[in-house]
């Protein structure tokens, strides 16, 4: 009796374990590839781990955190799997928007981060803009289990952040782990930069956080494998151009409009590679330089050549400076104090393909 006892228990022993055995070899596999198969069906590039016996183990990321309850379904769905909340190791795509409150001041911060450092950091950062007079966070939230942009502190975000909020009147960044949307104003020089971070920060984003933001409702790009810089932008030559801005310069609307119309009808044209001036546009020099006199010695201004931008643009940035020291260089000799003019260039697009003259010949004088 003794021994049909140890022989039931030893069978029965053998039975179980055959049966974990032919689980762990035969049947997990086969409902692991089918838990995949399902979340994947959903959308969800969720890899799903044995972890212990029955349990599974999902990692990598969703779009959204209830998202992470829905992978978790599926796979508790599945007869032989359990997918506990323990063992839950997905990750949601963390997303930041900077915008600003037309005419405020006011940058409104706000998305979803995994840490309050990141936000104290950029939140002193935005602070010190040119434009900015106070960052509102009042929509920004917190979640462990969020994966945030890995270029929020890089160099190339910051450069980019800095050089399109310094735009009068902008606008708005959304920033997430897939690419970058940037929707306002710009400039032609500004948009060449913004090309040079979009390859910067593209080595520092993670690829399988970046494919989830992908299914994000809202996040920029479409299937596109690799990071994206879109842009929605009026493009203009420079800062001064921007609709809206008001120069800086101490004059009632009158008078500033009066100087306004002036310099507008002072553009200098040079000829096709030439940095001399024409005797012909002695007359619109003099013109300006009495009205340039007689705003006061506290009115500063903008002497800027245009040159199209894109490929050699280096060369042609060069000519229209040049041509730009030359009107101010005559302008000095008409009386106008140096230091009441800055030498600048103004950049057109590229997209248009060849400028003809006199628009990228052309010398233009502007209100700071």
């Amino acid at each position: 009796m003794k021994f049909l006892a140890v022989a039931a228990a030893v069978l029965a022993y053998s039975f179980s374990n055959w049966q974990m055995s032919h689980y762990r070899v035969e049947t997990r596999p086969k409902l692991l590839k089918q838990a995949t198969a399902e979340l994947n069906a959903a959308g969800y590039a969720v890899h799903v781990d044995a972890f212990d016996g029955m349990d599974a183990e999902l990692t990598g990321a969703v779009p959204e955190p209830a998202d992470r309850l829905k992978a978790q379904e599926i796979v508790d769905a599945i007869p032989g799997l359990r997918a506990l909340d323990a063992n839950n190791g997905l990750k949601v795509p963390g997303r930041v928007e900077l915008s600003m409150e037309p005419g405020s001041g006011k940058l409104r911060f706000s998305g979803r981060l995994a840490n309050v450092a990141t936000a104290r950091k950029l939140v002193e950062f935005l602070q010190g803009l040119r434009q900015v007079d106070a960052v509102v966070t009042d929509e920004l939230s917190f979640e462990e289990i969020v994966v945030e942009p890995s270029y929020l502190e890089s160099p190339a975000f910051r450069n980019l952040t800095s050089a399109f909020f310094d735009l009068p009147g902008n606008g708005l960044i959304l920033a997430t782990e897939s690419g970058l949307r940037i929707k306002g104003n710009a400039t032609a020089k500004l948009e060449e930069g913004w090309k040079v971070a979009e390859r910067e920060i593209a080595g520092l984003v993670n690829p399988e956080v970046m494919a989830a933001a992908r299914k994000m409702s809202g996040a920029v790009g479409g299937d596109e494998v690799d990071f994206r810089l879109l842009l929605d932008v009026a493009s203009y030559p420079s800062e001064w151009h921007v609709p809206g801005r008001r120069p800086d310069a101490p004059l009632n609307e009158v008078r500033l409009g009066e100087l306004t119309g002036l310099l507008s009808r002072s553009d200098v044209v040079f000829d096709p590679k030439s940095k001399d001036l024409r005797p012909e546009e002695t007359g619109k020099l003099e013109q300006a330089a009495r009205g340039m006199k007689g705003a006061g010695a506290r009115v500063r201004f903008v002497v800027g050549g245009y040159y199209q931008a894109g490929d050699a643009g280096g060369a042609r940035e060069t000519l229209a400076r040049n041509r730009a020291q030359s009107v101010a260089g005559a302008l000095a000799q008409l009386g106008v104090a140096p230091e009441q003019m800055e030498v600048a260039t103004f950049a057109l697009g590229a997209r248009g393909g060849v400028l003809s003259a006199p628009l990228s010949q052309k010398v233009e004088i502007r209100v700071r």
